[in-house]
């Protein structure tokens, strides 16, 4: 190793240079037809999805005991779903989310419109479902909402937005909003509204801001909606979400694999109670981490090589030296770096993403002999 300070300069040049064959080949994968394949792959990876399975393999699911869920899939008639949220009243529910969407009169069940109608007015502590959506399909601006068909008549109602957000790189369900500009208004959504009711206090401002879920092992208990009073005490000063989970066409694909919209809305209300929504790290905390990351990586290398040297047996400088000595080295490295990362997103619930570190670190050697390459060229012609 070099006794002068030329040597970090040498380290920090190579590791620069790794960086620069990464993007290379990241240009390659991105603009050639041929590699469609691997850069579908890369776009799917999540760094946040390997460590949620991390968590499943280690540890035990638990059973929420803010949320519990009334499946009322089976039931179709608006008399049924009233007398059926009549009987979740009972059980006195801090708070109840009615993830139905209740489109229009029926005039061959005026019974029904009005029964439901009736149990909407008569608990401030219900919020009913409101959608919005872009009949333009510009994106820029929500300009329509859908409500239930009771909406204008209750001037108390409350209505909290259910839409749940797509991710644009993997195609999953990993967000939800505490709110949503619509038709120049300020909607706050469901999962905002039960959990301030729940902990009787505003828990985060509402802004039109995503937040990012926890995906945390837990799992929520399913009540049957003829069985609602043999369940009263999982109902009780907790948080209702009353809505269908066995219906295929509101399943969502999320980390978790396909589950419906409900337990989406009963992921999203948890991690706000429990204040355990995910922080993405940004890029340039990213970039920053892996650079350090695999500088660090290559001055290891190098501390090992400059120990094998040292070593006066012979057999013991060749098998240290040995790229499969070298390679397992560098297995364990990388094994502490995500396990590193893991320790902070679980205890913290900070996402970092080192999948450019991880990139990087295996093109240490190429970019160590392409440093070598360049400087005695220039030696060369100083000469």
């Amino acid at each position: 190793m070099k006794k002068d300070g030329g040597w970090f300069w040498h380290h920090l040049v190579s590791t620069a240079f790794a960086f620069g064959i990464v993007a290379i080949y990241a240009l390659l994968a991105f603009n050639l037809k041929i590699f469609n394949p691997l850069v579908q792959v890369l776009k799917e990876y999540s760094i946040t999805d390997f460590y949620y399975q991390v968590i499943d393999s280690k540890a035990e699911r638990d059973t929420s005991r803010i949320v519990s869920i009334v499946d009322m899939t089976e039931l179709t008639d608006r008399r049924d779903i009233a007398y059926a949220l009549s009987e979740v009243q009972e059980q006195h529910p801090k708070v109840i989310g009615v993830d139905i969407m209740f489109n229009g009169l029926k005039p061959d069940n005026p019974q029904g419109d009005s029964l439901i109608a009736a149990v909407a007015a008569s608990d401030t502590s219900m919020v009913f479902a409101l959608q919005y959506f872009d009949d333009s399909f510009d994106g820029k601006q929500f300009n329509k909402v859908k409500q239930s068909f009771f909406a204008d008549s209750i001037p108390q109602l409350k209505e909290g937005l259910v839409n749940m957000q797509l991710d644009k790189v993997d195609g999953l369900r990993k967000k939800m909003s505490l709110g949503k500009t619509v038709m120049g208004k300020l909607r706050p959504s469901m999962i905002k509204q039960l959990s301030d009711i729940y902990a009787e206090q505003e828990i985060m401002p509402l802004l039109d801001k995503d937040i990012n879920i926890n995906w945390a092992a837990v799992d929520f208990r399913v009540i049957p909606y003829d069985s609602i009073a043999d369940y009263g005490q999982y109902l009780t000063d907790h948080i209702v979400l009353f809505g269908a989970i066995d219906d295929e066409t509101d399943m969502h694909y999320t980390p978790r694999g396909k589950m419906a919209g409900i337990k989406l809305l009963a992921y999203g209300i948890e991690s706000m109670v429990k204040q355990t929504t995910i922080t993405i790290a940004p890029w340039w905390v990213n970039a920053i981490l892996s650079f350090i990351a695999v500088l660090l990586t290559r001055i290891l290398f190098e501390v090992g090589d400059q120990y094998a040297k040292g070593r006066r047996n012979l057999f013991a400088r060749i098998g240290l030296k040995a790229a499969l000595a070298m390679g397992i080295l560098k297995f364990l490295w990388i094994a502490f770096l995500m396990y590193l990362g893991f320790i902070v997103f679980a205890k913290y619930n900070i996402s970092i993403n080192i999948a450019l570190a991880l990139a990087a670190i295996p093109f240490i050697g190429p970019a160590e002999d392409l440093y070598k390459v360049i400087t005695n060229s220039f030696s060369n012609k100083e000469k």
